[in-house]
């Protein structure tokens, strides 16, 4: 019996302890105010300038910029249209190496990519969110900020999600080098008189446009809070989302081998008419901004060789409401 109550004492102590701890711990912690918190509240328009494109493929091998606008509906829908281009011969890689060293006498293709499509978006609702908030004091510079250990904070907040319907269409043009593909089909080619063409350096023009169908998930942050301390006012207004999308192909095209005049036949070279991707894509809600995107997957072209790795950097991006209206007083009135 004596037991039971030293160990109901004991507890009660420690009960009292941790309440003791709990309420300590409440009253030090990070105290703020959500001064904004509105994820509907975004710009309407985003026109992109993309200074690094990789599209690492095993088709071709690029590097190149692009230019991408972005245009948000209230709720309902979004648009987008993007293109690109290597930088030049040297950044295109089977285009410089064609030029250089090609066989056949084909006129190699610059690299160009476009896409346009739309996203209709199912569900769009809110829900309650935490983020992580970085903590940055302007009273650490220099040395002293570098020395700091960062320190962060989880914010109540709201999130948008949206769950899209995606539809579009896209367009590429790309130099390849054909004797991987001959390799890879366990092809052989052939001149009209029997022989076999026995060069090495062959390559050949590839263009295809294709649709796509797929589908989307958004998570927009637009808020911002003001701490009760030395912390400087912060927030999040990150809009990102992830997509899968089916790729079809109704138009491949490879170009024959001419070669000293003489055409030889490609018709024998697989295609692979369906593809697919996946990729993340962000970017932030502001006038003057930064984006990125990756997405990897099959393109639909020469089979066997669908294979793509993209990656963007959008700096600077431009954001816009598209209002023009401004506030406008009666003089009479004064309203």
């Amino acid at each position: 019996m004596r037991l039971k109550n030293v160990f109901l004492v004991v507890f009660g102590i420690i009960l009292m302890a941790s309440a003791n701890v709990y309420s300590q711990d409440k009253s030090n912690a990070l105290k703020y105010t959500v001064t904004y918190d509105d994820p509907y509240d975004i710009k309407k328009l985003f026109i992109h300038f993309q200074p690094i494109i990789g599209d690492i493929a095993a088709l071709n091998v690029v590097g190149g910029f692009g230019l991408e606008a972005n245009y948000y509906h209230s709720n309902l829908f979004d648009i987008e249209f993007s293109g690109r281009t290597s930088y030049g011969e040297r950044f295109d890689i089977s285009r410089d190496a064609a030029i250089r060293n090609s066989f056949n006498d084909n006129d190699p293709t610059p690299y160009y990519y476009a896409e346009l499509g739309g996203t209709y978006h199912i569900l769009d609702y809110t829900a309650a969110s935490k983020s992580k908030i970085l903590l940055y004091s302007k009273r650490l510079k220099g040395d002293e900020w570098a020395a700091t250990v960062a320190k962060n904070a989880l914010i109540d907040n709201t999130v948008r999600q949206i769950v899209g319907a995606r539809v579009g269409g896209m367009f590429y043009s790309s130099v390849t080098d054909l004797n991987k593909t001959l390799t890879k089909q366990e092809l052989t080619l052939y001149y009209d008189n029997g022989l076999e063409v026995e060069s090495t350096d062959l390559y050949t023009n590839v263009l295809s446009y294709s649709v796509y169908l797929g589908g989307s998930m958004s998570w927009f942050k637009n808020f911002a809070v003001d701490f009760e301390s030395r912390w400087e006012p912060n927030g999040d207004d990150l809009l990102l989302t992830t997509y899968l999308d089916l790729l079809y192909s109704p138009g491949i095209t490879i170009d024959d081998l001419v070669i000293g005049g003489e055409t030889v036949s490609l018709d024998e070279v697989k295609r692979s008419a369906f593809g697919f991707r996946a990729g993340l894509k962000g970017k932030f809600n502001r006038t003057l901004g930064w984006g990125y995107n990756v997405e990897t997957g099959l393109r639909p072209g020469i089979a066997q060789n669908g294979f793509f790795l993209t990656f963007k950097l959008s700096f600077p991006i431009y954001g816009t409401k598209l209002e023009q209206t401004v506030e406008a007083v009666n003089t009479e009135t004064g309203e």
